[in-house]
Parts: C-alpha cells; structure tokens; sequence
C-alpha cells in the first residue's frame, strides 16, 4: 500500500518561500554593509579625527589668548636683576607665578572642553567615499566628542634675533590632554595640543644662561 504525501497548503508554501527570500535579502544587506563598513571606517575616522582636533584646537587657543595671555606679563614671569651698571646678570623663572598661570589655564581648558563636547557635527557619506562632486551629499554620519578628565600644561621657551645685537625671549604655554571621538559603532582617541606665546622681551647683548631652556614644570 502506498501512503499519501502530504504537501503544504499553496498558502503557506508561499508564505514559506517570502519568508527564505525575504530573510536572505536582509541576509544580503546586512553582509554587505559590514563589508561597506569596514571599508569606509578608516576614512570616517581619519575626517572625524581631523574636524575634531581642529574644533578642539582653536576653541582651547582661543580661550587661553582671551582669559589667560593678556593677563600675562614677562617681568612678573621672569625675574631680573642688574648690577651697578645696568647690566642684567640674573634673570630667573619666577615659579610662583608660573604655577598660577598653569593652574588657571588647566581649569579654563576643562571648562572649555566640556563646551566643545556640546558640539556635535556630521560627515556627509559622499565625503567619506573621496567624491569631489558628492562631497556634501549622501547620508550624514554624527560625531560627538568626550571631554578629558585630566589636562597638563607646561611652560617652554625660545630664543630668536631680534636686530643688531638683540636677542627676543619668547615663552610660550603647552596644552596637551585627550579627547575622544564617538561616532555610531566606532570611539576613537585623539590628542589635542595647543601651544599660544604668552611673554616675550628684548635682550640687548648677551642673554643670561640662566633664562636659557625654561621647561616648567622641570
């Protein structure tokens, strides 16, 4: 005796075969977007990194020339003295007001980078593929930044001719600390470094050996 196959009402056979096709149509999609992903991450950090630091850059750079160079002055930074003829025979980093400066310039920074963390900003998927006709096209990629929890600061200087027997000291102040860029799926570090001249002063003649390297902290 032969027994009877049992097939499938037509309805459910079709519902079956959408099922298969629909599940590897997205199957398909989802493949070829990591494998598009993956191609295209390198590029959307590298422009995530370098829109970053330069947000990150200018708005550190502006708030120290605004609340923190003006304030500054090289005789207040520099300590000199001369003997009976005028001539300088010392001249040294005046390390209290050196700490201040760094001290405020620390805080000013953390608070500013915490307002550049509210900056949010989005990369056109034309600019990630490299097209120069559609650059500002396609979907756009959000970026956010993650302010730091620890900034350092230093100060340095520089010597450089200023005329016929003159010699300009220039000091500057080094910002350096951390951000990270968060993009949907990817986080990536990036280091911010800002260096703004805040004292300077003419030496006419030799310049004393001991304002020669200032590194500060030491």
């Amino acid at each position: 005796m032969f027994r009877h196959r049992r097939f499938l009402p037509e309805g459910k056979m079709r519902a079956l075969i959408s099922f298969v096709f629909i599940t590897l149509i997205l199957f398909l999609i989802i493949e070829g977007f990591i494998f598009v992903e993956s191609r295209l991450r390198p590029n959307i950090i590298s422009i995530a990194e370098v829109r970053a630091e330069n947000i990150a850059t200018e708005t550190v750079n502006q708030a120290i020339m605004e609340k923190i160079a003006g304030d500054v002055f090289y005789r207040e930074l520099i300590l000199i003295e001369k003997d009976d003829n005028g001539k300088i025979v010392l001249a040294q980093l005046n390390t209290a007001e050196a700490n201040r400066i760094i001290s405020e310039t620390v805080l000013i920074t953390l608070d500013t980078l915490k307002n550049v963390e509210k900056i949010a900003f989005d990369i056109p998927l034309g600019e990630v593929m490299g097209s120069y006709l559609l650059a500002t096209y396609g979907p756009r990629i959000p970026v956010r930044l993650i302010s730091p929890g620890k900034v350092n600061g230093k100060l340095h200087d520089s010597f450089e001719e200023a005329g016929i027997n003159q010699v300009r000291h220039k000091i500057y102040l080094q910002i350096g600390t951390e951000m990270r860029i968060v993009i949907p799926f990817i986080s990536s570090p990036i280091h911010i470094d800002v260096q703004v001249p805040i004292a300077d002063a003419i030496y006419p003649g030799e310049v004393p050996e001991t304002v020669v390297n200032i590194e500060f902290p030491f």
